[in-house]
Formats: structure tokens, C-alpha cells, sequence
């Protein structure tokens, strides 16, 4: 029928790629949820669940990380993005300042250490000298005149030689324009920020647009623009960084979907330069092409049908496809090709064709679309997608090869030149080729070696249970979360228990704490302060210290620095450069002529040098640039003084709590609307190695069978997706072996099949242990979907043997064992291209494919040949061979 209507079959293909990729790009979606890849029905799924429905604020989030140079900045940057974040619902459903927000401002320091809090007083009590007139009048001058006052004063020089460090930091810094600001609280208090307290986050509940590719994306971008027009940028000693959920999968998408793009164009150039390489003929690799892209179409609509989206790792259906579904367009070609060269009339060489390859292109369809479907039944449904739409793709690709193929050919034949010989053999070098069969016993025997060797790595092979393999560690959100990861004090890695009241939420985080791998249970009560009455008492002393009585020293009541914190009676105008400039020379004469203690004698001299240093780079500046440097110093010594003593006044209101004063943001993140209660279990060990991740889950465990949370997500798909890769490996290789038996009707044959894919696929897992490459949620495809590919190229030589017309019985001299070749080639190079995605999962099943399909072709080229037989004489051939092609059409 296709030989007598060729234009109509043409027409109806065109006409049938157009809607296919039409209703493609319509209908077909992008989930980049890695946890959806799983069947949503395992238990630990469907504990999940439940926790995200009793808590939705941590589904779907935005989680910005906010890092100060000091506490204060962090913390007035969290303060005022979060109340212009607030101000656009229409964007942002809710905002959470994690420890930030009113209450906490007001009852900070009931959550400091006690210890701290009178070592705060004392440091305000030795400030009172000095610390109130540099508030009122905050400029360098006054600054470093204190500073000069407090070096020569016995009793603060300890102080003083601190403030006198960042100095020399501040005038560097003013160079770059940027600031270096004091930690004004650090130095009152004489303890060190934590870099904890350096942080600041807010989880923010974004408004998606699903109607646009990244439907995060006008949230994400409206957070970055107002931090930049609010100045928190790391010039100014802040910077924002966004992480969670979110942020974290447009991310992932941009980075796999950029890679899919370029791996698929690039798989369609090596695909084409390889099959003119194979086909040396235009017509042949443009009716190959088309046919190719037609057959690709019609796969991504029964995806959009059958599916309605793609993920993470169905997303490579397209580049898999081009390096699969070419084969069979190859081996038609090549054969359609030989018959033409040979002398055969164009009709009838298609038709011989459709006879010698139709049945082993059938055959090789069928098991390669088994071994994708073999995922089908399994869990996880990533790659049960990918199972389907692979599977029907490899039915879809057979069939336009044996309808759209010919009609082209019938359209557009080939046209050997006079005397052109065909295409058959040269797959290996001569000698290695005819090697291969004289020296068979040889061959077999290295063979065996080689797979003895390859099965004593196989134990070692591992499967990496971390999803953020499968992400770019350069991108901003994945980066920020692995620094929070390797940060002991950040843990972004915790568990969740659920209890069903406040007192079973006390009984199991009591009892959780008792595990050894558990450093700490925190529930809602925990934000209950411990020692609040001890903790008032010294904020009451603060408050004495910091807001004084009527009676405020006057000029007259001190000499040194105190004389010049005097009140008086207007504000002076503000100093200009030249005063400034001056004020620093003088402040400069006056360390060098100090007699600090010996320790700090290179300090001050280092000092000094970084003034004068500075000094001379701002001689040779433009005014307005010394003015912005000038303003640079001033804002890093003392624009930070205000607002740290703004946020200390604002704890003194402090009162005593208890549960119930928490606030309501609080208390929902702790306590479900049903009344269970939520236990937030932190780890002791860093969970980004595996074994102490599998401990601390199985730990928790015996307490709380049914935990949730990151760790436990991680450790239980990990384990869902292994049982599902063996499960599928272990049925294609049963529906593999079966469809073999059937179809060629013969165990010996059968065997010779399979001998070199599994010889083949031990030598790739063998491989992934040499070349320290991991099985993952994305590559784990990698050994089924090569025994689909493998067991293609193993048909197609035993068939062409069965057919007796290989030359001197020699596989290797065929067109047949040249197809595979140029098949295997273009699979290879497709794959090849996806190991140079910026995905790191996409990248990783390029590279496993690629080494597996090298694996397949060597062994099919020698190992396959080595274990046939002694070649019987061939049948004679229905016509001679100058006129006619080699063969009668393959009836097995």
C-alpha cells in the first residue's frame, strides 16, 4: 500500500506532526517536584502529605537568607524588606520573619544568655563616659576623638584596641565603596556575634502564576529588585540570597530544560554528521531525518495525552529518542541502500528491505518498548513516565520507519552512480575483524575474564540518595542551601514528628532527645524563655544604664573624652572633607605616638600604615570621590551605633511570658488548626554524609515510626527507587529473554543474544565504580533501557546469520554489522551530548548511557560473533548478485 500511495502516507505524516507538535507545546507541562516523582501512595508519602496539609507554610515556599556584617544589619534588613514584602499581597500570600517581628524585637534580650546580659550592662555602665554624646553627634570626628581618648586610658584600653582594629578595615573598604561596619553590640556586650546571629531568614508563601513557564518567577524577581533598591547589597554589608522550595525548583527547571535544548540540538547535528558518515547520500539522510522528527512529534503528543507533563527525568524522552529511533531508520537505509547499489529496481528493493529487516525492526521495537515499560508498575513514577512515553515512542518510530520511510524513498529514491559499490563491513579494522572469528576461543576467554572482573566491582556500586546531586551547586538557591548545610548552626536538614497534643509533643521530643544522633527536639514550648525573672532583673539594670535621669553630666563633671559628650545647646553643622581629612591626620599622629601594650604594637603600627596608605590614594581622587570615601568611613564606625542602640531600647520593654503570649505567626508554624502538635528534630551529625543521614532516620525512627522531613524523604526514595530499578531491570530482562524465545524460536540463538548485553551490562556497573560514578534518581534508567538497546543490535545480527547471506558467513563484513555501528554511534553521540548539560542529573545519565552503549557495541562486534558457530554454506541467492540484491526477504 505504502509503494502505490507514497504521497498520500507523506501527507498524512506531515499533516499528523503538525497537530502532534501543536498539541504538544499546548498540553504538555514541567514538574520538577523530585518528591512527586514517586508514587504517591507509599507510606512515607502519604505521612508527608498529611504534614504539608496540617502545615502548608513549609510547601511551596520562598525562604530568603538574609547575612549581615553585623547582627544589627541583619537584623534592620529583615525588618524593612519584610514590611515592603507585606505590602504586596497581591504577590506574596504571607511573609514570616523567622525570629523577627515585634514580639521578638521587644523580648530579644529574654532570649539572650543570662551571663550576656550582665556583661552587657557592664560594658554600657563603662561606655556611660563617652557612648550617649557620640550618639547625639555620630561623625568621624567625634568618633575617632573618643577613640584617641579611650587608647590612653588605662582602664578601656582593652576596648578601645578592638575599635582600633576595624578602623584600619574601614578606610580599605571606603576604597571599594563599600562599608565595614562596627559590631557596635559586640563590643558594649564583649561577646563575639555567632555566625548564626549574623543570619536572618524570612519564609514567604509566594502567589504562583501558573499560567507562565516559571510561575515563580514575578516573586523571586520582585524580591531581588527591592532588595537592591533598599541598599541590602553586600557594598553595604548585606546580602540576600534566596533558597526553599521555590527558588529551588525554577532553578532546577531553567538549568535541565537549558540542557535538554542544547543536548537535543546538538543530538540532531551529530546525529545527521554521522549519518552522512554512514549513508553517504543526501536523499538518504534527509528521508532518515524526517522520518526521525515526524516520529518525535507523534511521541511528545501521546506524552501530552497519555501524561499531560514531563519531569526531571521524562524531560530526556526527546534527546533518548533521537539516539534511539534513528537506529531503525539507519538499518532500513543501509539495507535499502545495498539492494540499490547491487542493481535492484527501486520497488523491489523496498520491498526486499521491508522482508530482510521488517521482522528484526519489529522484534527489536518490541523488546526495547518491554524494557521501557518495565518501569510502568513501579513506584517511581520519574522514570514510569519516562517508561511510557519511551516505550510507546520506540512503537511510534517503528512504525513511521516502515510506513514514512519508504513513502519517501518511493518519492524521492535513491540513485546509485554507475559502478558504486555498497556500503557493507568495515565496522573494525580488517585484521581485528577477521581476528574475531579465527580466534573465537580467544575471544570468549578474554571475554570471561573480563566479566569475572566486572562482577567483583558490582558490590561496590552505589546509589546516591541525595536530590541535590541532580542540581547545579552553582545556582544561587541550591549554593545557599548546601552553605546552610555544612553551617553546624544553620541545619536546614531536620525531621518533623507529629503528636497529637502539647504533652505527647513534650513526652517525644524528651525521648528524642536521648538518641545519640539527635542534638536537639525543639517544640512550641521551647520559645518559652528559661530564667525570665533573673533575665529581667538585669534588663531592668540595663535600662537604668541606657536611658539615665534628669541628672545628665555637664561639661564640667569630667575631663578626657567625657568633656567632649557634653549636651549642647544647638546641633554644630556637620564637618566638611577638609575637617575630616584633618581629623584623621590627627588620629593617625596620635596611634603612632601611643605606647600600646606589647601585643599591640604591630596592630597599631599596621594601622597607622593602612591611614596613611589611604591617605595618599585619596590625595590623587576627585572631590566628590573623597567626599563618598569620607562618607564610606563614617557610616562603617559609627552609622551602625544608632540603630543598635534603637534595637536595645526596643527590648527593654520586655515582660514576662508564657505560652500563651506567643504570637499567633508563631504558634501556627508549632500547632495545627486540629490541635497536633508539631516536634522539629535537629540532627548532631552533618547529614550530607550518607551513613550518618541513614543513622539519624533510622534513629528517629524507633521513636517516631511515622517522621517526616528532608532526611527521611531522602532515605526512604532512595530506597523506593532501588527496589524499583531492580524490579524492572529484573523484568526486562524476563520480558527481554521471553520475547527473544519466541520470536526467534530458538535458546542457542537466544542465548547469543543475551550473553553480550549482560557481559555488557556488568561491565557498566563495573564502570561506575573505576570512574566513581554514582547511580541517582536520574540515571538509574541507565542498565534497563541499555538492555533494550543492546538486545536490538544482538536481533539484528542473528537475523541477518539466519538469512545466510553474510560473505564468507563473516557478520562483520555485512551491512547489517555496519548498521549497528552507525546506530550504536548515533545513540552514543545523542547520549554523549546530555553529559554536557549543566544538569548535574541530566549530565549524569549521559554519561552512565554513553559508557553503557560503548560497552554494548564492543561486546556486540566481538563477543556476538565469537559465539556463533562455524559458518554453514550460504543459500544461493535468488538472482545473481550483479543483479539483484543479496538474499531473499527474511520470513523468520
Amino acid at each position: 500500500m505504502v509503494g502505490r500511495v507514497p504521497a498520500l502516507v507523506v501527507l498524512f505524516a506531515a499533516a499528523a506532526a503538525a497537530a502532534s507538535a501543536y498539541l504538544a507545546t499546548q498540553r504538555l507541562g514541567i514538574d520538577t517536584n523530585t518528591v512527586d516523582m514517586l508514587s504517591a501512595d507509599l507510606p512515607w508519602r502519604v505521612e508527608n502529605e498529611r504534614h504539608k496539609r496540617l502545615f502548608p507554610h513549609y510547601a511551596d515556599n520562598i525562604v530568603v537568607v538574609i547575612r549581615g556584617a553585623t547582627a544589627d544589619l541583619a537584623a534592620d534588613a529583615q525588618r524593612r524588606l519584610g514590611a515592603h514584602l507585606r505590602a504586596e499581597p497581591d504577590l506574596f500570600r504571607e511573609v514570616h520573619l523567622t525570629g523577627g517581628g515585634e514580639f521578638f524585637e521587644r523580648n530579644a534580650l529574654l532570649y539572650a544568655d543570662l551571663e550576656e546580659l550582665r556583661d552587657l550592662a557592664d560594658g554600657l555602665e563603662k561606655a556611660e563616659s563617652w557612648l550617649p554624646g557620640l550618639e547625639r553627634d555620630p561623625n568621624l570626628g567625634r568618633f575617632l576623638t573618643v577613640l584617641d581618648s579611650l587608647l590612653t586610658d588605662a582602664g578601656d584600653s582593652g576596648r578601645a584596641v578592638e575599635l582600633l582594629g576595624a578602623v584600619g578595615g574601614a578606610f580599605e573598604s571606603s576604597m571599594v565603596d563599600r562599608v565595614q561596619p562596627l559590631p557596635w553590640r559586640d563590643l558594649m556586650s564583649g561577646h563575639q556575634t555567632s555566625p548564626e546571629e549574623l543570619r536572618r531568614y524570612m519564609e514567604i508563601l509566594p502567589r504562583l502564576d501558573f499560567d507562565l513557564f516559571f510561575p515563580g518567577e514575578p516573586a523571586l524577581t520582585r524580591i531581588r529588585t527591592l532588595a537592591d533598591s533598599l541598599g541590602l547589597t553586600a557594598k553595604d554589608g548585606v546580602g540576600v540570597r534566596l533558597t526553599g522550595f521555590v527558588p529551588m525548583s525554577e532553578e532546577e527547571l531553567r538549568s535541565a530544560a537549558g540542557g535538554m535544548k542544547t543536548a537535543g540540538a546538538l543530538a540532531l547535528i551529530m546525529v545527521g554528521l554521522i549519518l552522512y558518515a554512514g549513508l553517504r547520500s543526501v536523499r538518504l539522510i534527509a528521508a532518515a531525518l524526517i522520518t526521525l522528527l515526524v516520529g518525535l512529534a507523534l511521541t511528545a503528543a501521546f506524552a501530552a495525552l497519555a501524561v499531560g507533563h514531563l519531569n526531571l527525568i521524562s524531560m530526556a524522552f526527546a534527546v533518548l529518542y533521537i539516539g534511539l529511533g534513528i537506529d531503525y531508520a539507519i538499518h532500513y537505509s543501509l539495507r535499502y541502500r545495498e539492494l540499490r547499489t547491487r542493481g535492484a529496481a527501486n520497488q523491489d528493493a523496498l520491498q526486499q528491505t521491508a522482508g530482510d529487516v521488517g521482522a528484526s525492526l519489529l522484534v527489536s521495537a518490541v523488546t526495547t518498548a518491554a524494557c521501557f515499560f518495565a518501569f510502568v508498575p513501579t513506584d517511581f513514577e520519574g522514570v514510569s513516565e519516562l517508561g511510557l512515553i519511551g516505550g510507546a515512542g520506540m512503537l511510534i518510530s517503528f512504525a513511521t520507519t516502515i510506513t514514512l520511510l519508504p513513502a519517501l524513498f518511493s518519492l524521492v529514491p535513491f540513485r546509485p552512480t554507475p559502478g558504486e559499490a555498497p556500503l557493507v563491513g568495515g565496522v573494525l579494522p580488517r585484521g581485528l575483524a577477521s581476528g574475531v572469528t579465527r580466534h573465537r576461543r580467544a575471544v570468549l576467554f578474554g571475554a570471561a575474564v573480563v566479566a569475572l572482573a566486572s562482577v567483583s566491582l558490582l558490590p561496590r556500586a552505589r546509589f546516591d540518595l541525595d536530590p541535590l546531586a541532580l542540581r547545579d551547586p552553582e545556582g544561587e538557591s541550591t549554593a545557599t542551601f548546601l552553605e546552610l548545610l555544612r553551617d553546624s548552626t544553620a541545619r536546614p536538614m531536620t525531621v518533623s514528628v507529629l503528636a497529637a497534643n502539647g504533652e505527647k509533643a513534650e513526652e517525644i521530643a524528651e525521648r528524642l532527645e536521648r538518641l545519640e544522633s539527635v542534638d536537639a527536639a525543639i517544640s512550641l514550648e521551647d520559645f518559652v524563655p528559661e530564667g525570665q525573672e533573673a533575665k529581667l532583673a538585669a534588663i531592668e539594670r540595663i535600662a537604668r544604664i541606657l536611658v539615665p535621669g534628669p541628672e545628665v553630666p555637664g561639661p564640667e563633671a569630667a575631663d578626657g573624652p567625657e568633656a567632649a559628650d557634653a549636651p549642647l545647646e544647638s546641633d554644630p553643622p556637620a564637618p566638611g572633607p577638609t575637617e575630616r581629612m584633618a581629623d584623621v591626620e590627627r588620629f593617625r599622629r596620635s596611634v603612632r605616638g601611643l605606647e600600646l601594650e606589647p601585643d599591640d604594637v604591630d596592630l597599631g603600627r599596621f594601622v597607622t600604615f593602612q591611614i596613611r596608605s589611604w591617605q595618599r590614594r585619596m590625595d590623587g581622587l576627585p572631590q566628590r570621590r573623597q567626599e563618598r570615601a569620607l562618607e564610606r568611613v563614617e557610616e562603617s564606625l559609627v552609622g551602625g551605633l544608632g540603630r543598635s542602640l534603637a534595637d536595645l531600647r526596643a527590648s527593654l520593654a520586655a515582660r514576662s511570658i508564657s505560652e500563651e503570649d506567643l504570637p499567633h505567626d508563631l504558634v501556627r508554624r508549632w500547632v495545627a488548626a486540629d490541635g497536633t502538635r508539631r516536634v522539629e528534630v535537629i540532627p548532631r551529625a552533618d547529614l550530607g554524609d550518607e551513613e550518618a543521614l541513614r543513622a539519624f532516620v533510622a534513629e528517629v525512627r524507633t521513636i517516631a515510626p511515622h517522621a517526616t522531613g528532608e532526611p527521611v524523604i531522602n532515605v526512604s526514595a532512595g530506597e523506593a527507587v532501588v527496589a524499583a530499578f531492580r524490579r524492572a531491570l529484573i523484568g526486562a530482562a524476563i520480558a527481554t529473554l521471553l520475547l527473544l524465545l519466541v520470536a526467534l524460536r530458538s535458546a542457542s540463538d537466544a542465548s547469543r543474544v543475551m550473553i553480550p548485553l549482560l557481559l555488557a551490562g556488568a561491565i557498566t556497573g563495573a564502570a561506575t565504580v573505576v570512574l566513581g560514578l554514582a547511580f541517582n534518581y536520574a540515571n538509574v534508567i541507565a542498565l534497563p533501557l541499555l538492555l533494550g538497546v543492546g538486545v536490538d543490535n544482538g536481533i539484528h545480527m542473528v537475523h541477518r546469520r539466519r538469512a545466510g547471506t553474510a560473505p564468507h558467513g563473516d557478520l562483520l563484513e555485512t551491512s547489517t554489522a555496519r548498521a549497528v555501528l552507525y546506530a550504536s554511534l548515533t545513540t552514543i553521540f545523542s547520549f554523549g551530548n546530555l553529559a554536557f548539560s549543566s544538569h548535574p542529573g541530566t549530565a549524569s545519565m549521559g554519561r552512565l548511557l554513553t559508557v553503557g552503549m560503548l560497552a554494548v557495541l564492543v561486546c556486540t562486534l566481538m563477543v556476538l560473533p565469537a559465539l556463533e558457530t562455524p559458518p554453514r554454506a550460504p543459500r544461493k541467492p535468488a538472482v545473481a548478485p550483479e543483479e539483484a540484491p543479496i538474499g531473499e526477504p527474511n520470513r523468520v
